[in-house]
């Protein structure tokens, strides 16, 4: 223990001392030597009191790291921590009063409010001084949500993350909002509360340590509206069926389709398939099943594109400065997507954004879009008339073997049960020579950034892959990868089909 508070007061005063561009490894250094495994390690509580009583004489552009850290170990001790915990609560009015030094967008903000989250009981000390600090608006938002208490006569759930005065709800919305909260127990009503709050703090310790590791901060503003709609008769998906009829099958036998009038009909089991929401639904759920968003999907839909997905693919993939932008994403897809010997499957086509793009360039009747939150397809259809819409799980694709030409999975493949159960299915659909298409995330190997990018995953129950092990399942269903790119923390690939 005294080899290690000695290393560690060793450390700290060369964190002082060193080249800028040495600074962030150091304080990986001091972060190893009091977090371990996702815990604080023996001594941390001597060690954070080291730094409570040491900040004032740290460079003012490196007191950032140490707001981190210390936020770190007070979200992550445990109950048996209580020690840890006071002293870096006694050293709360130090980091207050480096709220009236801050200049606008410089790391020390985004640690600042990353470490102060996590002490509600301090809520009258802490944001009247950070109300009045140079703080971004979505920081100080965030902020003023981890320390305020659930009311349950008033709760506002779900409409937090990334930043809650984002989200502004109209009348209707606020309505619907009001019918879900109606549905919920008290204990559930908390328990999503809580979710929430764990939802912000990893996004914020996101933030915060990618501002700290490359000394930028991220501008939160919306990038991108929602693709527009088009209105289209339900009874359309019947008739679009017709074009892909020789390679859907049956989910429950495997058997061909046909299309009678306005239904689609196994030939061999006889089950009757529902066209009448305006696409082909081979889910064997009912209908409003599948949406995962909070169970109240259709609040998120108008702003997935502009607010969500961003959000997500800063934290999950580091991409806080928007080193791969939409027109990144656009210029990859059409470059490597090549549908060859069958349509191109969109699959979990969420809000219809790339499958626009898919539409646009290869054309409506070469396209399926697929998906299986209800809200998801419904908007789908509006999105890409001009495309079969199909809802259905991913882990038992309703195609024949071999029949289809291309596979997209973009951004979904995180977020589905049993990955690798829907890439064997993939491999399996997938014609000799077709290709696969996907954009998804591997895990940080900066361990605390990777802390809070699987806090992040936890919250909102998707999963990284490492290369290595997406390789591997690539392979197993029969796909070599011909196209790997990493950028940030994505995973951004193309595969071709082998064999007969």
């Amino acid at each position: 223990m005294r080899a290690q508070a000695a290393a560690f007061s060793e450390r700290l005063e060369q964190f002082s001392q060193v080249n800028d561009d040495e600074v962030y490894q150091l304080s990986l250094d001091l972060l190893r030597l009091v977090w371990s495994e996702g815990r604080p390690r023996p001594g941390a509580s001597d060690a954070a009191q080291e730094i409570v009583q040491r900040v004032r004489a740290v460079p003012a552009g490196r007191r950032a790291h140490l707001a981190v850290l210390l936020g770190l170990l007070a979200e992550t001790a445990g109950d048996g921590d209580q020690e840890l915990r006071r002293r870096i609560r006694d050293g709360l009015p130090r980091f207050v009063e480096l709220l009236g030094t801050l200049r606008r967008d410089e790391p020390l903000g985004a640690a600042l409010v990353y470490f102060l989250a996590h002490f509600p009981e301090d809520a009258a000390r802490i944001l009247p001084a950070a109300r009045n600090a140079a703080l971004d608006p979505d920081d100080f938002a965030r902020l003023e949500r981890c320390l305020a208490s659930f009311d349950p006569s008033a709760p506002f759930i779900g409409r937090a993350w990334p930043s809650p005065i984002r989200w502004t709800l109209t009348g209707a919305e606020r309505d619907r909002e009001r019918q879900w909260l109606a549905t919920l127990s008290p204990e559930a009503a908390v328990a999503f509360w809580e979710k929430d709050t764990r939802t912000l703090l990893a996004y914020m310790g996101g933030k915060a340590a990618s501002a700290i590791a490359t000394g930028q901060v991220t501008s939160e503003a919306p990038r991108e509206t929602e693709p527009e709609t088009a209105s289209v008769p339900a009874a359309q998906a019947s008739s679009l069926f017709d074009g892909f009829a020789v390679v859907i099958r049956c989910p429950s036998c495997k058997g061909e389709l046909a299309r009678d009038g306005a239904s689609v009909v196994c030939a061999r089991c006889a089950v009757d398939y529902m066209t009448d929401h305006g696409y082909l639904d081979l889910s064997s759920e009912a209908f409003g099943a599948g949406d995962q968003i909070a169970g109240n999907s259709p609040l998120y839909l108008s702003r997935y594109e502009p607010l969500l997905r961003p959000a997500f693919l800063r934290i999950n993939g580091s991409n806080w400065n928007g080193a791969v932008s939409v027109a990144d994403e656009d210029r990859y897809l059409l470059e490597h997507a090549r549908p060859e010997g069958g349509p191109l499957l969109d699959l979990g086509a969420g809000t219809g954004r790339w499958t626009r793009l898919l539409t646009q360039r290869f054309g409506g009747d070469r396209v399926i879009a697929f998906d299986l939150a209800s809200a998801m397809v419904g908007r789908l259809r509006e999105v890409v008339p001009d495309a079969l819409t199909m809802r259905g799980p991913a882990r038992s694709l309703p195609f024949a073997d071999g029949s289809l030409g291309a596979v997209n999975c973009w951004n979904t493949i995180q977020s589905i049960d049993d990955p690798e159960v829907t890439i064997s299915e993939i491999g399996r659909c997938l014609h000799r020579g077709g290709t696969f298409t996907m954009l998804t995330y591997r895990p940080s190997a900066d361990p605390l950034y990777r802390y809070f990018q699987q806090r992040h995953e936890e919250c909102l129950g998707v999963t990284s892959f490492p290369q290595k092990e997406m390789s591997e399942a690539l392979s197993s269903a029969g796909m070599a990868i011909v196209d790997e790119y990493t950028p940030g923390t994505f995973l951004i690939v193309t595969a071709v089909r082998e064999g007969n």
